[in-house]
């Protein structure tokens, strides 16, 4: 605890080295840079042992493979049976979770012509800042963490419901469990606030099983159309093997995908005025899939009684003919109602049988009633004597085209994945360019004033300028080595770090950056990419210019965090839970991007949930699975990008944002994106936004603690085509993703930024 108010009251040199001793990981990464708010790595057990202690049966094969067969087929609109994913909001209590599933038995068979009962055996719980986190993270409900415990837990509680016939329906919150439990799982959700995340439609683009995509906690749709969208097509993303080491996974896409309907801030979103026009939305995206509708959080107003009613609404359009409405949701126990959990020992025994700990659940009786509500809609919509083709039993594809494991069937593992390759471990990368002495004092020395500037203890302005992102390694050494005289500068009032980017979002697909596809040529020669990626960052620091990343991907930072002075987490991962505990474990500030529809409560939230310690899975330097305890990173701020409802970047946008921070306890300033929503996505107007930036800076205002830019050698834009030769093709110095300003400009906002900090301090005297 001391170590840790040292950590957060200190500054400078001595701040880093107080905690150097703290935890070490790896000798050849210098602790003034590395882990400085990681409390401790445990041992994760790789999935494979996990899997051998509960291996499937045949029974739960079966189980699996005929459920997803059938929930495939009824989101295609092959069959007209409704999905019925039901169940408790989470799984706290192995024992009570088994009595639900031997009672869901009865009904599922009773209903199995009309309905494909699926129970809902959610692990991970999504957390607005902090809280429980799932069975998982936390079985002991006491904030003791047991993960390993967790895990088998899970993975047992999957083969005991399967094997008793229920197939059961998870949600992937994180993106490493799936390898542990993901062969017992029929049903998939990506929740609203993971949705948008690139990470999640990666990882669903490679799953064996029909996956959901809920709609965004604000009500937004388009992000869910766009997750389907997107995993519909192959994609090489990051994850681990069954044996527990790093690696590069090749999907090759999920046709299964589909939209759920969850309600939101702007309302509910079940009633056949929203439901239509969503329909229609789905089917000019070229989508196949019908959709689910959620029947609680924002379509009950987060009141379990008024599920019974949003269902009898989905039951009359069923009942009319609706055919693109594939199914339901509902949070269903035992027992109705909620109980607050408080983790402390002994907190598990004090609670009572059957009710839920995390959102509050309609009974069994009312359960068993919404089924058969929802069984007679069906048969409402086939129409009296209209003939009804029959359902063969259905067969497995029998032919497998990656096989990991001998522990797992083939028929319910990998049916996505065309290979895993060997990923390079983070140490080996590190050992191949191993930062210099110079490089690690530039590094802390930015951090350092970076800190100060976002707490308010120094009146310089961060400043984040630079490619939107690296895709030719020359020209960003050369941009770099431009940037350093501009560092020098205006040393005295700007703290300037070049943006380094190496992971690109995409709404759906597209070049996802350096890392990924080096070559630009869809080659994903990703042990490359890291390699190119850590080089430049130690080119770049040598020469005294500090840098800063976007973390897209949650293992990248053990390959190059050491390298980066200042992190960002983008507009579409910002309401993750991942990067939301990733971000408490880094070692540098962390910007927190506002929501792609301008919905800064997420970042503020963000900011908060990162002020606080965690256990979350990532990977060792040694490349094998683990489980992390962060400290909490006091250094994380919002970062304001504008968005769908318009910029942010006015005076009368920024006060109230700044007011709000205020309430919410974060004592860090903001800082202003100027490209992005705030340009309207025209680089030509980064300066505009710029201007009243420091028109704002000028007349005193303390709380804007810096700017982001997005600048190149030169100005513009050029398209990429992902082809053999496509590299050699560009211009040199032109952005291949979002437009940028050019050098002479940038050279001039540098200029005025510095003044507007020289008016700040005349203005505040």
């Amino acid at each position: 605890k001391g170590r840790l108010l040292a950590h957060q009251q200190n500054g400078g040199m001595a701040r880093a080295r107080a905690l150097s001793d703290h935890f070490q990981e790896n000798a050849d990464v210098d602790p003034l840079v590395d882990n400085l708010r990681i409390k401790e790595i445990r041992a994760m057990a790789y999935p494979q042992l996990i899997i051998e202690e509960a291996t499937a049966t045949g029974k739960c094969v079966e189980t699996v493979v005929h459920a997803r067969e059938a929930a495939s087929k009824i989101v295609r609109g092959e069959d007209d049976r409704l999905i019925v994913v039901i169940g408790p909001c989470s799984i706290h209590d192995t024992a009570a979770a088994l009595e639900y599933a031997a009672r869901l038995k009865s009904e599922a068979a009773r209903h199995s012509e009309h309905l494909l009962v699926i129970m809902r055996v959610y692990f991970e719980k999504p957390r607005t800042t902090v809280g429980w986190k799932g069975l998982i993270n936390d079985p002991d409900l006491d904030g003791s963490y047991k993960v390993n415990k967790g895990l088998r837990a899970a993975r047992q509680l999957l083969q005991q419901i399967n094997d008793s016939g229920v197939p059961c329906g998870c949600e992937f919150l994180d993106t490493l469990t799936p390898q542990y439990i993901a062969d017992l799982v029929s049903w998939a959700a990506i929740g609203a606030r993971t949705t948008e995340c690139q990470l999640h439609r990666e990882l669903s683009s490679g799953l064996s099983m029909p996956v959901g995509f809920k709609n965004a906690t604000n009500g937004d749709c388009d992000v869910a159309v766009d997750a389907v969208t997107a995993s519909k097509y192959p994609h090489a993303f990051f994850s681990t093997t069954k044996q527990g080491t790093v690696a590069i996974v090749h999907s090759e896409g999920n046709p299964d995908c589909h939209v759920v309907l969850r309600g939101g801030k702007d309302g509910p979103n079940y009633a056949e005025d929203r439901v239509k026009p969503i329909l229609e939305q789905i089917r000019k995206k070229d989508v196949s899939t019908g959709l689910i509708i959620d029947c609680s959080h924002g379509n009950s107003n987060k009141d379990y009684k008024n599920q019974p009613k949003v269902l009898a609404e989905v039951c009359r359009q069923v009942s009319e003919g609706q055919k693109g409405i594939a199914g339901v949701m509902l949070e269903s126990h035992l027992m109705e109602g909620a109980q607050k959990l408080k983790e402390a020992p002994g907190a598990k025994e004090a609670l009572r049988y059957g009710v839920s700990v995390t959102d509050a659940c309609i009974g069994w009786t009312t359960t068993v009633e919404c089924l058969e509500t929802l069984a007679r809609a069906v048969q409402a919509r086939r129409g009296a004597g209209e003939p009804r083709a029959k359902r063969p039993r259905l067969a497995s594809d029998a032919s497998v085209k990656f096989h990991e494991t001998a522990d797992v069937d083939d028929r319910v593992d990998n049916l996505r994945i065309r290979e895993i390759r060997a990923m390079a471990y983070p140490q080996l990368v590190i050992e191949e360019f191993p930062a210099s002495q110079q490089a690690m004092h530039t590094v802390v020395a930015a951090r350092t004033a970076a800190a100060k500037v976002v707490r308010g203890q120094d009146d310089r302005m961060v400043v984040v300028v630079g490619p939107c992102s690296i895709h030719d390694t020359a020209a960003a050494l050369e941009y770099a080595k431009r940037l350093k005289p501009e560092v020098e500068a205006h040393k005295g009032e700007l703290v300037i770090i070049m943006r380094v980017y190496f992971e690109k979002p995409r709404t759906t697909v597209g070049w996802k950056g350096l890392i990924n596809d080096p070559d630009l040529d869809g080659s994903y020669k990703v042990n490359k990419g890291l390699r190119a990626a850590r080089q430049l960052l130690q080119q770049i620091n040598d020469s005294g210019v500090p840098c800063g990343c976007e973390f897209l991907d949650t293992l990248t930072p053990q390959y190059i965090a050491d390298l980066v002075s200042w992190a960002a987490i983008g507009a579409r991962t910002t309401e993750c839970q991942l990067h939301r505990e990733l971000s408490s474990g880094l070692s540098m500030p962390v910007g927190f991007k506002n929501a792609t529809n301008g919905d800064c409560d997420v970042a503020v939230d963000a900011v908060t949930a990162s002020k606080y310690p965690h256990a979350f899975f990532s990977t060792t330097k040694q490349g094998t699975v683990a489980i992390v305890h962060s400290e909490g990173n006091p250094d994380c701020h919002v970062v304001l990008r504008g968005g769908k409802d318009g910029p942010n970047y006015a005076e009368d946008r920024v006060k109230p944002i700044l007011e709000q921070i205020r309430k919410k306890d974060v004592s860090t300033g903001l800082i202003i994106d100027c490209s992005h929503g705030n340009s309207n996505k025209d680089y030509k107007n980064q300066p505009k936004v710029l201007a009243e930036v420091c028109r704002q800076v000028s007349e005193g205002q303390k709380g804007i603690a810096g700017v982001m830019l997005e600048s190149h050698l030169m100005e513009g834009a050029q398209k990429l085509k992902e082809a053999p030769g496509a590299k050699e093709a560009l211009r040199y110095g032109v952005s291949v993703t979002d437009a940028c300003i050019g050098w002479t400009t940038t050279v001039e906002c540098l200029a005025n930024l510095a003044a507007a900090v020289k008016a700040r301090r005349g203005a505040c005297k």
